[in-house]
């Protein structure tokens, strides 16, 4: 499905979608950046085939897809990083629970807004960290991705391609309309 996946921040859900990637053969080659080095020691023993980047940096214009799997106070940090680097070739998807900021966010960061199309599985458990990742966490749970006419069709497919590979049911929403739901 894709040649090279980055997966940003490798927590429960990060892990989760490394572990599900990594089973479901998504990928060729998947990278991990993750800041918390007990993280990185533990994602280094799910598979020794997983690479790892020290720093997001020229390296990131490889990437198919980009999964920022991370905390929302480091998006800002990350796009801007991202934008220096990405090519236009490759795609971005996230995992954030809110999504108007991502969208102004987008929108503040011109080169990233016909390849980066938003997300948000509705899955997850009462623990966190990359120990608890499971390969089906996403199995029959939904995953809301955010549609809007900015956002190449093309990309929105591939995204709920990449989450329905993952196991996933998909719904689309605009980022108003999910904000107040969730």
């Amino acid at each position: 499905m894709f040649k090279n996946i980055l997966i940003v921040g490798c927590g429960l859900i990060g892990s989760s979608i490394l572990r599900g990637s990594i089973s479901k053969k998504i990928s060729k080659n998947i990278y991990v950046f993750e800041k918390s080095k007990k993280n990185t020691s533990f994602v280094k023993k799910i598979d020794r085939k997983i690479k790892f980047l020290n720093r997001i940096d020229h390296k990131v214009s490889d990437m198919d897809l980009i999964v920022l799997s991370t905390h929302m106070s480091q998006y800002d940090n990350i796009v801007k990083k991202l934008q220096r680097y990405i090519s236009t070739k490759s795609l971005i998807t996230d995992t954030a629970s809110t999504k108007r900021n991502i969208e102004n966010l987008i929108k503040r960061n011109k080169k990233l807004e016909k390849i980066f199309v938003p997300s948000h599985p509705i899955a997850g458990s009462e623990v966190s960290g990359p120990e608890f990742g499971n390969k089906n966490l996403f199995k029959d749970k939904w995953c809301i991705i955010l549609k809007r006419d900015s956002y190449s069709r093309k990309n929105i497919k591939r995204i709920e391609k990449f989450w329905k590979k993952l196991g996933s049911k998909t719904i689309f929403m605009n980022a108003i309309d999910h904000d107040k739901i969730f």
